[in-house]
């Protein structure tokens, strides 16, 4: 993984521009200018573009490549090997190096404006970011394209399609009214608005895709297909329930692994402070062969991945009986899913989701026995109603032949578990989440409690002055609860499942009594 979130490699520059009057205009793609075939025109033509004019600032637009983005979508990322050629491919038919695709990033994009449509109309795009070796050295570019729906990569027919719905716009809006040739007219308003939604699309793929986590040293020569559910319209849901959770003072888990709080979890796992997840992934190399029933010719399908480290032992045990092994992980950020297929055996098929699993699940999966995992007290991972949600709704999505795979943290020596959040790392996966939120780090204090009462480890903000956050505002000395870790009774989690319409099949619990794994499935 990178040491840091990735920044654009070039300069962003400011969208909005400044409209100077029409007659101000010199040399703009305005309808004086495009609508002219001759510099010497008549009187009459004059009329008629006034006529096209006023038609298009009706509709609210000043020139033909004004557009705006109604959508954005991000369909799948595909990660390509970085492993060197020969010079037999290093060098294309024109001679000079030709680049490899490292990674390719397929969505789609919803535009609407003089030529696009007033009602939004949805075009493919793809992203490529390529590599070009020049010696020892080695060069990214992130290259964009529209494509037709056949996805034709940089072909007349990948143009003519978007051209001819242009050229059916125009003569829809009768927008033409002196210049016959919607056709041309429709190529250079594209020409001239694809700069800007090429900009658009480039700063939502190094928003959302983390490019350069494809050019780690980790995942260099890995190969693996990711279909994600990453657009404007859930960014905009996830915008909600933050406010929402601002508001009502606590969160899930989820705010941990967006944005830069994804790598600093990432590091805490590697650490020598988490202990719990350690018992965890003891507990199921211990237990590999009682397990073997529950996971053979089975897809794996591990919710929360993270660095998939106790999932290996599992894809290994299936590996020695099966010639091939496929593993599905499913997450919110692509950052873990990288994480995760770096640890990954070559032989092991990766295909990965990015999603929201906490939503609902069903009809998102492919056919073919399953068995899912729900590992690192992920359960835990917010109050009852939240746990038995989840539950329900990996339910839902399972069917009489698949199994889920459940890790929780037992209650046992407080002091012992509050060791492991209290570390400086753990610490700083809190604090980056608090500050990925917006609070200032000067103005608030971070604790982290234990509720023995409630059986919670809890890591709470204290806000030490007034503040705003996102527009919600926080007096001097209010609380704000921005993680919840539930730890078990033994026997607990059978009720649990039970309350979910799941059944316990096996359960296996460490000697000390600190960690239990469960298999379960659906209830009769």
């Amino acid at each position: 993984m990178p040491e840091k979130e990735p920044k654009m490699p070039e300069k962003i520059p400011q969208l909005e521009k400044k409209e100077k009057p029409l007659k101000e205009k010199k040399e703009l793609f305005s309808y004086w200018a495009v609508l002219s075939t001759n510099p010497e025109e008549s009187i009459a033509n004059i009329a008629k573009r006034k006529k096209a004019l006023i038609k298009i600032q009706e509709m609210g637009w000043e020139n033909f490549e004004d557009f705006k983005i109604r959508s954005m979508k991000i369909d799948s990322i595909t990660k390509g090997s970085r492993e060197k050629r020969g010079w037999w491919d290093e060098v294309s038919a024109f001679g000079w190096p030709s680049p490899k695709a490292v990674e390719t990033i397929d969505g789609q994009i919803g535009l609407s404006g003089p030529v696009f449509g007033q009602t939004p109309e949805i075009y493919n795009w793809q992203a490529v970011l390529g590599e070009t070796n020049i010696g020892d050295k080695s060069l990214f570019s992130l290259d964009i394209a529209l494509l037709d729906e056949k996805k034709s990569w940089g072909t007349r027919e990948g143009a003519d399609h978007i051209i001819e719905q242009i050229e059916k716009n125009i003569k829809k809006n009768k927008l033409n009214v002196s210049f016959p040739h919607a056709r041309s007219l429709g190529q250079e308003a594209l020409r001239r608005a694809l700069p800007d939604i090429f900009k658009e699309i480039k700063k939502y793929v190094w928003e959302k895709c983390y490019p350069m986590a494809a050019i780690d040293d980790a995942v260099a020569n890995l190969e693996f297909r990711l279909t994600t559910e990453i657009s404007r319209e859930i960014d905009q849901e996830m915008d909600k329930e933050i406010i929402q959770g601002l508001k009502k003072r606590e969160f899930d888990e989820k705010i941990f692994y967006l944005g830069p709080g994804a790598e600093k979890y990432l590091e805490y796992l590697k650490s020598n402070e988490n202990k719990l997840n350690n018992f965890e992934f003891q507990l199921i190399e211990k237990n590999l062969d009682k397990l073997e029933p529950f996971i053979n010719k089975r897809i794996i399908h591990d919710l929360g991945p993270a660095n998939a480290l106790k999932v290996i032992p599992l894809l290994e045990k299936q590996l020695e009986s099966q010639k091939e092994a496929a593993y599905v992980p499913i997450d919110i950020n692509p950052a873990m899913i990288f994480a995760a297929a770096a640890n990954i055996n070559p032989k092991v098929k990766v295909e990965g989701k990015i999603l929201d699993f906490t939503e609902p699940l069903a009809g998102k999966f492919e056919a073919g026995p399953k068995i899912f995992s729900l590992l690192g007290n992920t359960l835990g991972n917010g109050d009852e109603n939240y746990q038995k949600g989840l539950l329900k709704n990996i339910n839902q999505a399972m069917t009489s032949d698949d199994y889920l795979l459940v890790g929780i943290h037992l209650k046992s020596d407080w002091q012992e578990i509050l060791k492991n959040y209290k570390s400086a790392q753990g610490r700083e996966v809190f604090l980056s989440a608090v500050e990925n939120l917006g609070f200032p780090m000067n103005k608030i204090e971070l604790e982290i409690i234990a509720d023995e009462e409630n059986r919670q480890i809890k890591a709470i903000v204290k806000v030490k002055e007034d503040l705003e956050v996102k527009g919600v505002r926080f007096q001097q000395d209010e609380d704000l609860t921005i993680f919840v870790s539930q730890k078990y009774d033994i026997g607990e989690l059978g009720k649990l499942a039970q309350s979910a319409g799941l059944e316990v099949e096996k359960t296996f619990i460490d000697e000390k009594n600190q960690y239990e794994l469960a298999v379960l499935k659906k209830g009769k």
